[in-house]
C-alpha cells in the first residue's frame, strides 16, 4: 500500500510542478515551457528566484538551454524584457534588455554546468540589441523587478520590424530609447511562437531618501545611494504571481506528503 501510495504521491506532484509558470502571472505570452538560464556555473533554481544584485553585476550573459528531453530542431531567437523597468516617477514600462538571434540546439549535444544537464543554446550571431545587465533605480520602498526571458521559433530570413529598431541602439548614459518596448508586436512578427521562458527577480536598491533618484532605470546606475544589494522587500514592493516562495512550497510539500507515507506517521 505504502508503495502505490508513494507513487501516487510521486505522479501527484509531477503534475503539480510541471503546471507551474514559467512566467509569472499575467505576462504574455506565457508559457509553463521551462528555460535553463545559468551564469557560469550557477544555475537559475526555478522561475521567480530571487537574485542579489551584486551577483548578477559581477556576470556577462548567461548561457541558456532546453531540458534534455526537448527536441531540437529549428532557429530560436531570445528575448530579455523588465517589464517593471522604471523612468524616475514615472509609471511602470517595460524595459528592453537583450534580443539574440540564430540560437540552435542539438539533442546529442547535453551539456552540465553545476547541477544542471541540459540541451546547450548555441549562437555566434551578435546580439540585435546589446545586453543591459540589471541595474534597477533605487526606490524607497523597494521595487522587485521581474526580469524575464523568452524564447521563440525564429522565422527564416527574420528582420526585426522597422517599428521596433529605434530600441536596437545602446547608449549606457542615456537609455530612454529601450524604455516602452513593445512586447507584444514583437510576438506578433515572430507568429507567436513561444518555445520555453523563465523569470527572476531583483529587489531595487534602497534609495536614499535625501538624494534625487537618476533619470534612467533600465540599465543605467541610479545616483542614489544603496543600503543593500538585495533588500528584502518592504511595503509597496511588486509581488511575482507565482513567487518562488509557492514553488518552494509545492516541492516541500511534496517532499512532506512522500515523508508521511513511507514513515507511517
Amino acid at each position: 500500500m505504502s508503495r502505490y501510495l508513494v507513487a501516487t504521491a510521486l505522479v501527484w506532484c509531477s503534475v503539480v510542478l510541471s503546471t507551474l509558470g514559467q512566467t509569472f502571472s499575467g505576462f504574455e505570452p506565457s508559457t509553463s515551457n521551462p528555460l535553463t538560464v545559468i551564469w557560469g556555473a550557477t544555475p537559475l533554481n526555478y522561475s521567480g528566484q530571487l537574485l542579489p544584485l551584486d551577483f548578477l553585476n559581477a556576470q556577462s550573459f548567461p548561457t541558456v538551454g532546453l531540458p534534455v528531453e526537448s527536441n531540437c530542431n529549428g532557429t530560436y531567437i531570445l528575448l530579455m524584457v523588465d517589464p517593471d523597468a522604471l523612468q524616475g516617477d514615472i509609471e511602470t514600462q517595460t524595459g528592453l534588455h537583450a534580443i539574440r538571434g540564430n540560437y540552435t540546439c542539438d539533442s546529442g549535444h547535453v551539456t552540465t554546468l553545476g547541477n544542471s544537464t541540459f540541451l546547450e543554446l548555441d549562437t555566434e550571431s551578435q546580439f540585435l540589441a546589446s545586453y543591459i545587465p540589471p541595474a534597477p533605480q533605487a526606490k524607497n520602498p523597494v521595487v522587485t523587478h521581474r526580469y524575464t526571458l523568452l524564447l521563440f521559433n525564429q522565422p527564416d530570413n527574420y528582420t526585426l520590424p522597422d517599428t521596433l529598431t529605434y530600441a536596437l541602439p545602446l547608449d549606457l548614459s542615456n537609455v530612454t530609447n529601450r524604455l516602452n518596448f513593445n512586447v507584444t508586436e514583437f510576438v506578433d512578427t515572430l507568429g507567436e511562437s513561444i518555445v520555453a521562458g523563465t523569470y527572476f527577480d531583483v529587489n531595487s536598491p534602497l534609495a536614499n531618501l535625501t538624494t534625487t533618484p537618476s533619470a534612467t532605470s533600465t540599465g543605467g546606475a541610479s545616483s542614489t545611494s544603496e543600503a543593500s544589494s538585495s533588500p528584502t522587500p518592504e511595503n509597496g514592493a511588486r509581488s511575482a504571481g507565482l513567487s518562488g516562495t509557492s514553488v518552494g512550497m509545492a516541492v516541500v510539500g511534496c517532499a512532506l506528503s512522500i515523508a508521511y507515507i513511507t514513515t507511517g506517521q
